[in-house]
């Protein structure tokens, strides 16, 4: 379903922990002291250090289910605040882990990429939605770092793309002629926020982005870090 720029798919449980078959919980525990009690030999009673131990050992179990059950409630929470974080995305300009590109109205965006160290030329391939190579280029000498590539947003036989979602790859040498690592960026709008299994994403360049992948606002907000 799908409101809003907003797409659930899946559901979400909150329920608390449920006890595996075969395992003992606290109430398992607390009917077998009592029992044992019940069916004790009064001629010969239970030591009573055996008995401190096993409230001991009841009074653990009681202090580890409780934690369990912080735990668990506190993992939902933090699942509903990334969720409720994610939303508030809808709208802005981000920058993120991906190689995915925009064409509008005729304008092609600036590729973003992340140099691990200068390169004297960068190379970069485009492809459409089917995968098919539309246009190849290379580039002056790039400092390390973040940077923009500028594309005119036409193919090999210099013909202007249509307007939609590309898919690009680079790959950089430096003076010498040996590759060095060149990580494609994805900038763009946040059109919608993707619910899977209650794990939420975003939606940028048509492209579904995990939200640890988000590296900054742009536009709209405050930066971000990843």
């Amino acid at each position: 379903m799908t409101i809003s720029g907003v797409t659930n798919t899946g559901s979400t449980t909150t329920s608390s922990a449920t006890q595996a078959p075969g395992e003992l919980g606290r109430d398992d525990f607390l009917n077998l002291l009592v029992t044992q009690l019940q069916y004790q030999d009064p001629l010969n009673p239970m030591d009573s250090a055996d008995f401190t131990a096993q409230l001991a050992q009841f009074s653990s179990l009681e202090q580890l289910t409780n934690m369990n059950e912080q735990l668990e409630a506190l993992a939902v929470a933090q699942t509903d605040l990334n969720n409720s974080q994610a939303v508030s995305y809808i709208g802005r300009t981000v920058l993120c882990n991906g190689n995915a590109t925009l064409i509008a109205e005729g304008n092609a965006e600036p590729l973003q990429v992340a140099l691990d160290e200068p390169a004297a030329e960068v190379y970069v391939s485009i492809y459409d939605a089917t995968g098919a190579l539309r246009s190849t280029f290379s580039t002056d000498a790039m400092a390390a770092g973040r940077g923009a590539i500028e594309w005119d947003g036409r193919d090999m036989d210099d013909n202007p793309l249509p307007d939609g979602t590309y898919w690009f790859e680079v790959t950089g040498m430096d003076g010498s002629g040996n590759e060095i690592d060149v990580s494609p960026l994805s900038s763009g709008r946040v059109s919608g926020v993707s619910f899977v299994d209650g794990e939420a994403s975003l939606v940028v360049n048509g492209q579904t982005v995990p939200l640890e992948t988000i590296i900054e606002v742009i536009q709209g907000g405050t930066e971000e870090g990843d």
